[in-house]
């Protein structure tokens, strides 16, 4: 298949999606990228300070723990959200009776707003009345009942859980469909040679779905990255700094601190870590592809 030739015509069609690329996210990453450089409360005078925030936030000590923290996440987000949609989209890849019900039933977390999920899982995580605790204490395990949001050993699992059950659907989705466009007749002579479903789903399965797959797990690791939603609902960084991550921490210094260029300089090298793991992770898995 040959290239793309930019001819007029072409360059033509291309111009409003490029102004409007240009407009919504080059000129916004350009302005951000240099307030970064000033020592500014986002009011005042700002002062150029050149690189110093960027040399300040390498040595902060809360900032490099949660840039730890989302890739914690990243790797547990990759493991349980795109590894179950990966095996769940394989159970569902034949049609059996009943399967348009499950395939909606494990759609239907993604289309609620994530602030609303936050919310579900803060009563389900309440020490008192929250349902985890109730069914602990119902089958005999109440030692095991906390508050889970409220100490600092379990509150970061607590929110990562959220958003990688809320998220499974999705990746679901997208497998279940890359599934379906390979061909049976792969599935058919793999079962004549004796094939296991083992065998089949490494061999034939995960091969045919791999560019998709790859997909999935750049969104997971770049969302994990970039991750303030359900940390900001449900634990706002807390107890202490224990679920305190990159986004939160932003945040908290640009709307709270008022140190919008410090800020800033955080806000741009999370976009620098989302990109940097996007790119290693495709040179790295680009196996077998021009």
């Amino acid at each position: 298949m040959g290239r793309l030739r930019f001819t007029p015509s072409v360059l033509l069609f291309m111009l409003p999606a490029a102004a409007l690329y240009g407009l919504f996210f080059i000129v916004p990453f350009a302005r951000t990228l240099y307030d970064s450089l000033f020592d500014w409360n986002g009011i005042g005078t700002a002062t150029f300070i050149g690189l110093r925030n960027y040399v300040q936030l390498a040595h902060d000590a809360l900032f490099v723990t949660g840039v730890f923290r989302v890739a914690l996440w990243a790797a547990l987000a990759v493991i349980f959200k795109v590894g179950t949609a990966l095996v769940l989209a394989s159970m569902l890849r034949v049609p059996i009776p009943g399967s348009r019900f499950f395939t909606g039933a494990f759609f239907v977390p993604v289309v609620i707003s994530s602030a609303a999920i936050s919310l579900l899982f803060t009563l389900l995580y309440d020490n008192d009345v929250g349902l985890l605790n109730v069914l602990l204490r119902g089958v005999g395990l109440g030692a095991l009942a906390r508050n889970w949001l409220g100490e600092q050993d379990t509150a970061l699992l607590a929110v990562i859980a959220v958003p990688i059950w809320h998220a499974i659907g999705y990746f679901f989705i997208i497998l279940l469909a890359a599934m379906r466009n390979i061909s049976n007749e792969m599935y058919e002579a793999a079962t004549i040679d004796g094939a296991g479903a083992r065998v089949t789903f490494f061999a034939i399965t995960v091969p045919s779905v791999w560019p998709v797959l790859q997909i999935c797990i750049v969104l997971a690791v770049t969302t994990a990255l970039k991750s303030f939603d359900y940390v900001f609902v449900m634990t706002k960084g807390g107890p202490g700094t224990a679920t305190e991550v990159p986004a939160t921490y932003m945040y908290r210094t640009i709307f709270s601190n008022l140190q919008f260029g410090y800020g800033t300089a955080m806000a741009t090298t999370i976009f620098v870590l989302a990109l940097a793991t996007t790119l290693i992770f495709r040179r790295l898995t680009n196996f077998g592809t021009d």
